[in-house]
């Protein structure tokens, strides 16, 4: 649950204002069913290469170096877009919490709070990160309370506003499949998890019972949140908690500094894996290898804090020119999580067991491979279609 729960659930209740109950419901089970079924094929492929403990390693024993190589250049690049995400999500926390800020200074105080935490140690940072987890499961609670607390509406559960069946604006509806894939974007950490369990025969009931209490939180945020603002519904639902009167000031206070907390404690942390390629791959340059290697410790450290500044610049940049939580969250989950969690595992099952997979099996592989392709290039290219 750790790994699956994250800021993509603050977006949950705005994937079904797109894509209205009956799609967004089928979307939504394809999703959960889809991941978690690959969750479990990733098992298996792991199975069949033995010594593999890696995503990288099941990519390796699949398709070659190639396989490795090219796992490894998406990994990074969909660090870069979580990064992108998290500076987006502390940038309209800041503006909900200070409406004054205007746009561009809201993005330079993400800079300021976020680039300091790139030089503390992996033990501080996943300190850090345990607040961000908590921030989550508190960020729902505070949704419910509201939602309870007031008794018409906008914004209450007891007098829900006006949603719809089928969308209004059916052009919208691609923009949902990836807001909903990226909450189910855990894969590349499984194959880890399977390799250091005691007893690995108990993989697919723990990932059954990952997914039923994952599936909950999920459904309970989207459901809540689309009942209390229907189309009203914001790119964050804190961003709704925010403009609504009639709620206890003190708790939308609490949700508006958690959704300020949550991208500052993770940012460092998602980012530590891209900043260390960044700084290995320069360092084989031999003229700055020379460099390095010809002085002290000083040189080592201004290196890496260049790098570590460059690198958050770039995605603070990024996110300037990239501005909506929306559009970022749906360009994760369409470009990158239906690849890493939908596609990419069924290709290596497919390869790895080429000869002895039925062909029901086969089929059942090839379905979810079209539907996955396809919603990941419609949802990749509707993510960099201007608003409407």
């Amino acid at each position: 649950m750790n790994v699956l729960i994250g800021v993509g659930i603050l977006a949950f209740p705005l994937a079904f204002r797109y894509a209205g109950w009956l799609i967004g419901s089928a979307i939504f089970i394809f999703c959960a069913i889809g991941t978690n079924y690959t969750a479990k094929m990733l098992a298996r492929s792991l199975d069949a290469a033995p010594g593999a403990s890696t995503y990288g390693d099941m990519g390796n024993a699949a398709f070659g170096e190639r396989g490795r190589a090219f796992i490894g250049g998406l990994f990074y690049v969909e660090l870069a877009t979580m990064g992108v995400a998290m500076v987006t999500l502390l940038g309209d926390g800041l503006q909900a919490l200070y409406p004054s800020l205007d746009f561009v200074t809201s993005r330079i105080l993400c800079f300021c709070l976020m680039a300091p935490f790139e030089f503390l140690s992996l033990r501080k940072l996943s300190v850090a990160s345990l607040f961000g987890i908590i921030s989550c499961v508190l960020l729902m609670v505070i949704v419910l309370f509201d939602g309870l607390s007031k008794t018409t509406q906008p914004g209450s559960l007891w007098d829900p506003m006006e949603t719809e069946l089928l969308p209004s604006d059916p052009s919208r509806i691609p923009l949902s499949f990836g807001l909903m894939m990226a909450g189910f974007a855990g894969h590349a950490v499984f194959p880890a998890i399977y390799r250091d369990m005691e007893n690995p025969k108990k993989y697919d009931q723990m990932v059954d019972i990952t997914y039923v209490l994952t599936i909950f939180v999920y459904a309970l945020m989207a459901v809540s949140g689309y009942l209390m603002f229907g189309s009203e519904t914001m790119q964050e639902i804190t961003q709704n908690l925010a403009v609504t009167d009639g709620y206890y000031k003190i708790f939308n206070s609490v949700a508006l500094w958690l959704v300020v907390i949550t991208p500052i404690a993770k940012f460092a942390l998602i980012m530590n894996p891209l900043n260390v390629a960044c700084e290995l791959w320069l360092q084989a340059r031999p003229r700055i290898d020379a460099w390095l290697s010809c002085s002290s410790w000083l040189r080592q450290a201004l290196f890496t804090t260049i790098v570590r500044l460059s690198v958050t610049t770039i995605l603070v940049y990024i996110a300037l020119i990239f501005p909506g939580f929306d559009r970022v969250m749906s360009l994760l989950g369409a470009l990158f999580s239906f690849g890493i969690s939908v596609i990419f595992p069924l290709m290596c099952y497919e390869r790895l067991y080429t000869h002895s997979i039925s062909n029901a099996r086969s089929c059942l592989n090839i379905g979810i491979l079209a539907i996955a392709i396809s919603m990941a290039a419609v949802g990749t290219a509707w993510s960099f279609l201007p608003y409407a």
